[in-house]
């Protein structure tokens, strides 16, 4: 069968795309989503949607209160594990829920605050009152770039100084599955 010059070029076009989409997996971040419930509604802020996505560059975290407040006396806490050996997670980042309050990523060790005082790196808390949303967004460089982590939340609140009310993502201390950093999109 003879080819003409028409049909070789569109062969070694299919061909070559075909070898280019082999070659490269599309990498994407590897995402947790889920539903915490209405399991401390004493607390207007008490987190009810989850979603934790490590991606390549950067670990991102997104909260939905039913009622997010810029006045309030509300702390959430993401721990992020990653040495399945080590008791406990390596890093917390706490940040108050509230307008004109700081937040602070730091080294943790058996589930406490080590001494060494905040890290200096890239992070960020972003609190969308509008929308009831709180996003923190970490660089994995920050972690010291995991091949895979796993998240553990906590908010409390301290409504009335004397009955703090705390709401943990499923119980008390517990972790996510390990999640890969820009895992194979399915």
């Amino acid at each position: 069968m003879k080819l003409t010059r028409r049909t070789r070029t569109a062969v070694a076009l299919a061909a070559a795309a075909t070898a280019v989409l082999t070659s490269v997996a599309p990498a994407s971040a590897e995402t947790y989503s889920t539903d915490d419930g209405a399991d401390a509604t004493a607390s207007l802020t008490d987190m009810r949607k989850v979603r934790i996505t490590h991606g390549t560059e950067k670990v991102s975290v997104r909260i939905t209160y039913p009622n997010l407040k810029k006045r309030g006396q509300a702390i959430q806490t993401v721990y992020l594990d990653k040495n399945p050996d080590r008791r406990g997670p390596e890093f917390a980042l706490t940040t108050p829920l509230f307008s004109g309050s700081d937040y602070a990523l730091v080294r943790m060790r058996k589930w406490k605050i080590s001494s060494d005082g905040p890290i200096d790196c890239a992070y960020s808390v972003d609190l969308r009152w509008r929308r009831d949303v709180a996003v923190v967004e970490i660089d994995r460089d920050c972690l010291g770039s995991p091949d895979e982590l796993r998240v553990a939340l906590r908010m409390k609140d301290l409504h009335d100084g004397s009955h703090p009310i705390t709401d943990w993502l499923g119980d008390r201390r517990e972790f996510t599955g390990w999640l890969a950093s820009g895992s194979p999109a399915a």
